[in-house]
């Protein structure tokens, strides 16, 4: 088994944080890990990305090499697209949908979600919302790292356990709200493949999910049925762009109503 997988976003964001708390749980899983990272600027707003290679032999390489990672993890939209040349056929792209505008020639925001949401295989979140909700917006990047925890060849229990420990020294108040904000990204996941799988486009699915209202705790199969239902009915993928483009977060168990709107 190789699994690669590339982190990324800006300083600033965590993005080695949610890499070391992956490293732990994969030597804690019994993996062979490389790590190479590649801290971009030395300032919060440069581009940052940690490259993880997981495996159950030893590993040769630091390198990832372009076309052959299984994952893209990002904690802002664009640098998830920087990224997507490194993956396989196969591979998936998770990502915060909260552009961070740390360019002057940052791309027009609704062509970038419409290169980004056709990609083939795309997990998108609202993180910034869910941490807030979560208790400290300071946990988005652990949302984005439980919205990858489905992904990932290491089982959640153990990434929650470094998770916890990463945040120990801060108190029980602070690991209880990233482990929440953790848990909300895996729903929130978890949620995108249920649609998925019960015939949802996913450029559909990426276009509802991130203004969604998740709880720490999966959605239960009755709701994820009925929007399974109606995003397959004729009109969903214009109703899905309108609530992507209103920005509004949805309650899970009534915001259908807004896509017969």
């Amino acid at each position: 088994m190789n699994y690669d997988l590339v982190v990324c976003g800006v300083g600033g964001q965590g993005v080695l944080s949610v890499a070391w708390v992956i490293d732990q749980a994969a030597v804690d899983a019994g993996f062979h890990l490389k790590q190479p990272e590649v801290h971009g600027m030395a300032q919060r707003g440069g581009a940052v990305s940690a490259f993880v290679r997981i495996a159950d032999a030893p590993i040769a390489s630091d390198l990832i090499p372009e076309g052959t990672a299984s994952l893209v993890l990002s904690i802002e939209p664009m640098e998830s697209l920087r990224y997507a040349s490194m993956l396989r056929p196969d591979g998936w792209i998770v990502t915060d949908v909260t552009p961070l505008k740390n360019v002057a020639a940052y791309p027009d925001t609704g062509r970038l979600f419409d290169v980004l949401f056709a990609v083939p295989h795309v997990v998108a979140v609202d993180a910034n919302g869910l941490a807030h909700k979560a208790g400290t917006v300071k946990a988005h990047n652990m949302v984005m790292l439980g919205a990858a925890a489905p992904l990932l060849p290491v089982p959640a229990t153990l990434i929650e356990k470094h998770l916890r420990a990463l945040f120990a020294a801060k108190g029980e108040r602070i690991v209880a709200a990233n482990v929440d904000a953790f848990r909300m990204g895996e729903a929130a996941s978890r949620f995108t493949a249920a649609l998925v799988a019960g015939g949802v486009p996913r450029s559909t699915a990426a276009r509802v999910v991130p203004r969604l209202d998740f709880g720490p705790r999966p959605v239960p199969e009755g709701v994820a049925a009925a929007w399974i239902e109606r995003l397959r009915a004729p009109g969903a993928a214009d109703a899905a762009a309108r609530i992507f483009a209103a920005g509004e977060t949805l309650a899970l168990d009534t915001g259908l109503a807004a896509l017969s709107a």
